[in-house]
C-alpha cells in the first residue's frame, strides 16, 4: 500500500473545501434567487434593515449613486413592501426609512440565522465530528502561529 504524501493530502483537502463551499453557497443563495429584487434594490434593503442607512442621503452616500436613483429605488421598495417611511422624532420633515418584516426575513437569510450547516454537523458520526473539530482547531492554531 502506498503512503499518502502531505502534498496529496493538501490537494484532497483543497478539493473537498472547494466542493463544500460550492454546496454551501448554493444553499445560501437559494432564498435570494426567487426574489423580485435587483441586486441594487437588495443592497438598499440590507443597508436599511441592518441600520447602516436610514435616509435617502445615507443610501446615496454608501452606494455612491445619485439622489434621484435612490428615490426611484426606494419608491419601488416601499411599493413592494420591503421598506416603510416614518417621520423622524427630531424633525418631522425628515423621513426615515425602516425595514418591514419582509426585509427582516431577507436580512436573517443573508446573515444565515440559523446556520443550516449545524443540522449537517449534528448528523455526522461522533468520531467524524470529533476529528473535524480537532482538524479545524489544528488549522486555526497553525494560522495563528504564522500571524
Amino acid at each position: 500500500m502506498t503512503e499518502t504524501t502531505s502534498e496529496q493530502l493538501i490537494a484532497r483537502y483543497m478539493d473537498e473545501r472547494r466542493a463544500l463551499a460550492r454546496l454551501l453557497v448554493g444553499q445560501r443563495l437559494q432564498p435570494f434567487l426567487g426574489l423580485e429584487l435587483t441586486l441594487h434594490q437588495l443592497r438598499i434593503v440590507l443597508l436599511v434593515s441592518i441600520g447602516t442607512a436610514t435616509t435617502g442621503r445615507e443610501i446615496a452616500h454608501f452606494l455612491r449613486i445619485s439622489a434621484p436613483t435612490v428615490s426611484a429605488s426606494v419608491e419601488k421598495l416601499v411599493a413592494l413592501g420591503y421598506l416603510a417611511r416614518e417621520a423622524s422624532e427630531e424633525d418631522r420633515r425628515v423621513t426615515r426609512l425602516v425595514a418591514t418584516p419582509m426585509a427582516g426575513d431577507i436580512q436573517r437569510q443573508f446573515l444565515g440565522e440559523p446556520d443550516p450547516s449545524t443540522d449537517v454537523l449534528n448528523s455526522l458520526d461522533p468520531d467524524d465530528l470529533h476529528a473535524l473539530v480537532r482538524g479545524m482547531s489544528a488549522l486555526r492554531c497553525a494560522v495563528e502561529q504564522r500571524s
